[in-house]
Order: structure tokens, then C-alpha cells, then sequence
């Protein structure tokens, strides 16, 4: 009984294995994969951590009616404790920068400095006083990843230093009745992110990108899945053509080649675009729960500059399905060199390796800030332009997005062109990929 078992592994191993081309799927291009997203992972996140030790300038409003503001923020020792974080203070007042009004304004014009801490008008009271006083924080966030998240981290330290200077100074004072609750925390600050001229009160950077870099992680995916699925459609409609023996018939027939492709085309592209709709349909309403969740006062993220709106749906719907045309064209080629369904399968897995490796590194890319131009090159390839295309998109960038669309039309147009003209000719029939030589039979 155990040899028989062993016999028949060894049968069923030989029939999965007979094609060589299943060592191209299942280990060589996990092999190439793996170690190519690690490194850019690793490129991606060391790009991320140098971010978070980077010089931050602090813009400073100050509206104290007394006098300890300038005492504790205008002294030596204070800004030398802060410059041990690499942080930076100016005073805004100089700047023309008189009330809060005009900190949307500042931080829009002036690039250097990322945030405006106000110093309230009752300052020196409260702490004369020994109540906790209220500082407004106003970070302005430039993008969508979570490179702001080292903005915050910057306004915390000068918080705390803030913090444990007066509790130091209080406990100094010749002032008896020190109050403990005071003394341990004698701030309350209030987070608020500018983001396009826009106050979002109450609210941090690093929330909002959290919620936007989600939307950067399941776009990719979604579509990334999406595409894997088409591209299988058209692989195995071709390949199975092939394995029945049934394309010479359809070859046959009175009917012209590039009508035979476009048939073939349409009937993928058909079941491909019922799930482009049911993805777009998902989404939205996967979106419209996200955004119905997030405190920003009840009002939309698309009403603030932020997500996706209808201009945007309409661009990444355009843009997925001339990416999904485009591809499927350059996949009945491909397919067309497969001798059945499961060596159009192996085939296939040459698209399948850049596709999860580009959907991988665009999300994570956009997530932690690390774009750059090579991000435009993407737009005009067809398989990786879903990827890249909802970072424009929630952006408010359109020209890129249309510019794309055009490069996919004639690449889909040119891709078309040579599909029917391989058609055309009788090498559909015998095109072949072999690896190595296949024995005679005898």
C-alpha cells in the first residue's frame, strides 16, 4: 500500500511538472518578486524615516496679553532645548500674521514653516492662575501620506517641552498653594489641519491620511485583482480555442480575422466591465461608509478638497476600462503561443509578476509620501496605469490622469493592430513556446 502511494505521488508530480513553465510561476517569479518588493520597501521606508528627522520650523502666534510667553518661548534656553529635536520657532506676528484668521493664508504661502502654535490671549492669566490654558495647534498637511505624521510628532515635542517648562517654572515660584493637577498638565491642546486653505478643526493630519492612504491601499488591490481576472478570461478563452481544436473551424469560417478578435476581445472586455461596474458600485459605497464615520463635522471629504468625487469616479472608470482593453489586447498574443489552458495560465504569469509588483509599491509609495517621476511613466503603461491613476485622482489632478488616457487609446489602438495581423496569418495555429525539447514518441 505505501509503494502504490508512492507511485501515484510520483505520477501526480509528473503531471504537474511536465510543463516547465509552472516552475516560471510557482518559483521563480516568487523568487524575483519577494526580493524586488523588499527592496523598495526598504527604499521606501528608510525614505520615510529620514522624513521624520528632518528639520521642522514652528510657527509662533502670539496673542499673550502678558508677559510670560515672551519670557519662556523668546528665551535662550527654550529654543535650544527645541533645537535638540531639530525644531525651529519663528513668531508669525512679524509676518503680519495677527489672528487666527490669517494662519490658512501663512501656512498656504509660506512653505517653510509646517505648523502655527497660538499662544491664547489669556496665557500668562492662567498660568498666574494655575488653570491648564488652551493652545491651538493649526498644522498645515501638503499631501495625502503619512509623511504630515512627522509634523505631529514635531508639535508634540514642542508641547511637552512647553508643558514641562511651566510646571518648572510654576514649581519655582514663591507661590505656597501649587495646584499637583496643575502642575501635571498645565496645556490642552487642540489639533487642527489646514489642508487647501480648509480648517478642519479637532481633527489631525495623520487621522485624515490614514483614512486617504486606506483608500491609496485598496484601489491598487481591488484593481490589481480586477486585471488578474480579465487577463485570465482572455488567456484561457484563446487557449481553449487551441486545446479543443476548434479555432482551425473557427478560422475557417467566412468571416474576417480582425472580426473573429474582436469578438473575442468584447466577450472578455463584456464580463471584465460587469465587474469593473460592481467594483466601481462597491467602492463607492464602501467610501460613502468611511467618510459617513470620520468626525470632520459631517461634512464630506469631497467637499473639502479630499477623496474621490463624481469628475473622479467618471476619470478612474474611463482610465480602468482603457487599461483593461488595452491589456486584454496584448494577452490574445501572448495566449496565442499557449498550446492549452494551463500553459496560457503559466504564460500569463509574466503580466501577473509586474501587476502585484506595481500595485504593491505605488500603494505603499503614496501611503508614506515617496513619489516621484517615475510615477507619470506608469500612467502610460496599460497594466500599471489603474495603480497610480486614484493618487492624481484624489488630488485633484487631472491633466496627467486625461494625458494617460490618450497614451492608453493608441497603445490600445497599435496593440489591436498587431493582434490582427498576427490573426491574420496562419501562425495562430502553429505559434508555440517551448521549453526544451519534447520527446518523440515511439
Amino acid at each position: 500500500m505505501p509503494s502504490a502511494l508512492v507511485n501515484i505521488i510520483k505520477k501526480e508530480l509528473r503531471e504537474i511538472f511536465r510543463d516547465p513553465r509552472l516552475f516560471l510561476g510557482m518559483i521563480l517569479i516568487p523568487l524575483i518578486m519577494f526580493p524586488i518588493m523588499g527592496i523598495a520597501m526598504k527604499g521606501i521606508m528608510s525614505s520615510a524615516m529620514e522624513k521624520s528627522y528632518e528639520e521642522a520650523t514652528l510657527g509662533i502666534l502670539n496673542l499673550d496679553e502678558g508677559s510670560m510667553a515672551d519670557q519662556i518661548i523668546g528665551s535662550v534656553e527654550f529654543k535650544v532645548a527645541l533645537q535638540q529635536y531639530n525644531i525651529t520657532i519663528v513668531f508669525v506676528n512679524e509676518s503680519g500674521v495677527t489672528k487666527r484668521e490669517d494662519i490658512p493664508r501663512f501656512l498656504s504661502e509660506n512653505r517653510t514653516v509646517q505648523a502655527v502654535i497660538v499662544i491664547p490671549e489669556n496665557f500668562t492669566e492662567c498660568i498666574n492662575n494655575q488653570t491648564p490654558t488652551v493652545v491651538e495647534v493649526y498644522i498645515g498637511m501638503r499631501d495625502i501620506s503619512f509623511a504630515a505624521s512627522s509634523v505631529e510628532g514635531k508639535v508634540q515635542i514642542f508641547i511637552d517641552v512647553l508643558r514641562k517648562t511651566i510646571s518648572y517654572i510654576v514649581m519655582l515660584s514663591s507661590n505656597p498653594n501649587i495646584n499637583p493637577v496643575f502642575i501635571e498638565n498645565p496645556i490642552l491642546p487642540i489639533q487642527n489641519t489646514i489642508y487647501k486653505g480648509k480648517i478642519l478643526r479637532n481633527i489631525s493630519p495623520s487621522a485624515i491620511a490614514s483614512i486617504l492612504s486606506f483608500q491609496a491601499f485598496m484601489i491598487p488591490i481591488a484593481m490589481m485583482i480586477l486585471l488578474m481576472m480579465a487577463i485570465q478570461f482572455a488567456a484561457i478563452s484563446v487557449a481553449s480555442e487551441k486545446e479543443q481544436k476548434t479555432l482551425e473551424t473557427l478560422l475557417s469560417l467566412p468571416v474576417n480575422r480582425s472580426t473573429i478578435l474582436l469578438g473575442k476581445l468584447t466577450g472578455s472586455l463584456i464580463v471584465s466591465l460587469v465587474g469593473t461596474i460592481g467594483y466601481m458600485l462597491g467602492f463607492q459605497y464602501y467610501m460613502s461608509s468611511i467618510t459617513e464615520s470620520m468626525p470632520i463635522e459631517q461634512v464630506p471629504l469631497e467637499a473639502i478638497g479630499l477623496g474621490i468625487d463624481a469628475i473622479g469616479y467618471l476619470l478612474l472608470t474611463i482610465s480602468l476600462f482603457l487599461s483593461l482593453l488595452s491589456t486584454l489586447s496584448m494577452v490574445t498574443i501572448l495566449a496565442a503561443f499557449a498550446e492549452d489552458v494551463r500553459s496560457a495560465q503559466s504564460l500569463t504569469g509574466i503580466l501577473i509578476l509586474p501587476i502585484t509588483l506595481i500595485a504593491f509599491f505605488s500603494m505603499f509609495a503614496v501611503s508614506f509620501g515617496t513619489i516621484g517621476p517615475w510615477i507619470y511613466i506608469l500612467l502610460v503603461i496599460p497594466f500599471s496605469n489603474p495603480m497610480v491613476t486614484p493618487y492624481f485622482i484624489m488630488n485633484k489632478t487631472y491633466l496627467p490622469v486625461i494625458l494617460g488616457m490618450v497614451a492608453l487609446i493608441i497603445e490600445t489602438l497599435v496593440s489591436f493592430q498587431i493582434a490582427a495581423r498576427f490573426y491574420s496569418s496562419e501562425k495562430i495555429l502553429t505559434a508555440r513556446i517551448r521549453f526544451g525539447k519534447r520527446r518523440e514518441k515511439t
